[in-house]
């Protein structure tokens, strides 16, 4: 590893001490989403200011920092103003500015050290080119690409970044074999509740946001389920509220979405989940797509997050296929 990796990941596990230590009392009040943010947010800095670094020291690198800089636009330098601005909504002021100082001092102390040779710059600038996938910390990897794409999650599918999920071979799901697109940066969890197959956590496991896939066998019913707003009213809770219904293609297949606020009692608490449930039958088998936001307060209005998730679930559920 070159002598300029090396520091970089020093000044980034300094950054990291000193924000815990710093920010100790009131970590326990912070998601862990924010917590997620800010260590993101320490490395891409990091990262930043090595590039102002090798441009100050290598002045004939300037050209190849330029293509580096404009390569990383979309994955790079959108995930740190995004997380700025997610900060900036989720911190006090004084945390924020707090934060950036400390960053910011570290910073300038850490790259006072000259980089030894041209080639470890070059060697640096190769492997920053190339995006979020050459970092080895998966974590902070999943953390760039979360934030990348934060205002408008749908454009992490039509850009590539996916992981493709099939219930072919699922204990869960025998004789079934439906495969659809799961971002990249969402983390994939085992459900408890037998008839869900898997379920995906947005920000890396730390976000609000869920896919759940769910198969019902339906072998054992006496008649044929036909989706419409009548018979889906059946299916969930009395106490839930629909909002609304939308005939649906689904891989290919005739099928409904439904728009659902549940109320949730949570350890005494009054919260709630919103959800939009995609739905279709083939083969004796009940096939559901869902994408949730929630557990949240009762009283919040989620119309702004369904809105922004909306297609998101949509092109998941439009993308999936039942494989031969």
């Amino acid at each position: 590893m070159s002598f300029l990796l090396i520091t970089k990941h020093k000044i980034l596990l300094l950054v990291f001490c000193t924000f815990s230590a710093v920010f100790y009392a009131q970590v326990q009040t912070h998601t862990p989403k924010v917590m997620f943010a800010i260590e993101t947010y320490a490395y891409l800095k990091g990262q930043s200011s090595a590039l102002k670094t090798i441009a100050w020291q290598f002045p004939a690198l300037k050209p190849k920092i330029a293509a580096v800089e404009n390569n990383a636009e979309i994955s790079f330098s959108r995930a740190e103003r995004n997380i700025e601005r997610f900060l900036k909504d989720e911190l006090t002021e004084s945390e924020f500015t707090l934060l950036q100082q400390r960053i910011d001092s570290l910073l300038i102390v850490q790259l006072q050290q000259p980089i030894e040779k041209e080639e470890y710059a070059i060697d640096f600038l190769e492997k920053v080119s190339k995006g979020p996938h050459f970092i080895t910390d998966t974590v902070l990897s999943k953390g760039i690409i979360s934030f990348a794409y934060h205002d408008t999650p749908h454009e992490e599918i039509n850009d590539g970044h996916i992981e493709t999920f099939t219930t072919k071979g699922h204990p869960k799901a025998e004789q079934t074999a439906l495969k659809l697109p799961i971002p990249k940066s969402w983390l994939a969890e085992e459900a408890d509740m037998p008839e869900t197959v898997q379920q995906f956590t947005s920000y890396y496991g730390r976000g609000n946001e869920k896919i759940i896939i769910v198969v019902y066998d339906l072998s054992g019913e006496k008649n044929e389920i036909v989706l419409n707003e009548k018979s889906v009213r059946q299916m969930i809770p009395p106490e839930s509220d629909l909002i609304r219904t939308d005939n649906v293609k689904i891989g290919g297949n005739p099928g409904m979405m439904i728009d659902v606020e549940q109320p949730l009692n949570e350890t005494g608490d009054q919260m709630k989940i919103r959800m939009l449930q995609f739905m279709f039958t083939k083969k004796q088998k009940l096939y559901c797509l869902q994408g949730s936001i929630g557990p949240v307060e009762a009283s919040k209005n989620l119309d702004f997050q369904i809105k922004k998730y909306e297609p998101l679930f949509r092109l998941i559920a439009s993308k999936a296929q039942i494989e031969n």
